[in-house]
Parts: C-alpha cells; structure tokens; sequence
C-alpha cells in the first residue's frame, strides 16, 4: 500500500480505509487485465475483506486480476438490497480494527446507481477514510460521448414505470435547461425509446447509448423527429437516455 494511505491510517489511530473499487462495465468474458490501472491492482491485491453487490462476479473479478490469490482465505459480505444493520455494523467494526475493505458493485462504480452509499455515509460519520480508485462509469461515458450539456446536466435513476407517470415527469423536466440523464430495466428499453420519441418535442435532442464499452457498443444522438427512423437493437441491452 502506498506511503500516503499509511500515514494517513496513523493519523486516523489506525483505522482502515474504504476503496470504491470500480468494476467492468461489460461482460468479465471480454474484461483485460491491461485495462485496469497498475494503481488499482495493486491496492485490490492488499485488502482481504470486500463488500461486494454480487459474491461471484466479485470472485470472478478478482482471479482476472490475480490468478494466484486464495480466494478461500478473503472474507466477503454481501452489500445488496439483502444487506442488513447487523452487516453494515460488522463492516465499520472491521474498518475501525485497522482493516481495509474494497466495496464492489456488479459493475461500474459504487456508490453510482449502485449499491455503496451507505457504507460511504457511516464512514464519513466515523472518520473513515474514503477513496474511489478510477474506473468506468456507463452514466459519464454516455455524456462524454452525446454532445449534450456536460456542463449542466442531472441523472434521475430509473423514470416511473406508468406511462402516464412518465409522460408528466417528461413535461415537468423538459422545461429545466441542461441534460437529462435516465437509465431503465433492459427488456423496457424499446418501451421507454418509444414514449421518449412520442413526448419529447421534436427539436430536443436524444442520446441512446447502448451497452457502452461493450462489444455492442452504439452511441447516437439526434432530434427526437429523427430518431424514429433510426434502427436500433436495444432489448436487453444495458442503455443510458439522455436528452436536451
């Protein structure tokens, strides 16, 4: 571990630190070790205690980075929608021994439409550092890529999923400048494009992304009138909405 984390722990008595450890954001078939920052790899290959959204992606991730690692000797605890007060309580404890944990979602980062905050929120309260280590967000790839406001822009999650609910939440946010940030369940993708392209106003425009860093990867941009004729393959793919 790096000079700085350890003084650091001194200056805390001794606590450990949580890393937000990025995963893919695609298949860990198509995963390459050479994609991951050397930075990275070498904090991952020191902590022997994760939080983790899913216990056999987590596994799986961490032989691509190291083959030869005892995955029997590292303690995992769940951090998912089954995560109960009695685990969050055992994880500060073990922050507060001196230990290091590494926070995985299923992919991308944690804490970012995923599961992590929490354990964030009770460090902050008790003095714990928290470091995010770089790596791939869907959310900020899919604004890099759209031309759409990176300057002013708001991700609102998943929309309702009554069409009515959101044809409102629709008009209500098409009158706050900047871009609009939305991600939705993949087999509703082809529902929520078609409400999308049948609400908007027809000059704002609408970014689809498709399964961004994946081998399926399509980015496109246009007028909402425009994109009623563009063919696309979302069902079942992993898609961000964005529109301006």
């Amino acid at each position: 571990m790096s000079a700085d984390y350890r003084k650091h722990k001194d200056s805390v008595i001794n606590k450990g630190n949580v890393f937000l450890i990025p995963l893919p954001i695609t298949e860990l078939d198509q995963f390459k070790i050479s994609s991951q920052p050397l930075f990275n790899i070498n904090i991952i290959n020191q902590i022997n205690c994760f939080a983790v959204e899913n216990m056999r992606t987590a596994r799986r991730f961490l032989k691509k980075i190291n083959q030869n690692i005892d995955i029997d000797q590292i303690q995992f605890i769940e951090l998912n929608k089954k995560t109960t007060e009695k685990d969050l309580v055992k994880i500060i404890a073990i922050l507060e021994q001196g230990e290091d944990i590494g926070v995985m979602s299923e992919s991308g980062c944690p804490g970012i439409a995923d599961p992590g905050q929490e354990i964030c929120k009770r460090a902050h309260l008790n003095n714990i550092r928290v470091i995010p280590l770089i790596g791939p967000s869907s959310i900020l790839m899919a604004l890099m890529a759209s031309g759409l406001n990176g300057q002013q822009f708001t991700f609102h999650g998943y929309l309702p999923i009554k069409e009515n609910e959101i044809i409102k939440k629709l008009n209500k946010l098409n009158r706050i400048p900047g871009a609009h940030i939305f991600i939705e369940t993949p087999y509703r993708n082809s529902k929520l494009l078609q409400t999308l392209i049948n609400s908007l106003p027809k000059n704002k425009r609408l970014c689809v992304a498709i399964d961004v860093n994946g081998k399926n990867e399509k980015i496109i941009t246009k007028k909402v009138h425009e994109m009623k004729d563009v063919k696309l393959h979302i069902k079942k793919q992993p898609t961000i909405f964005i529109f301006e």
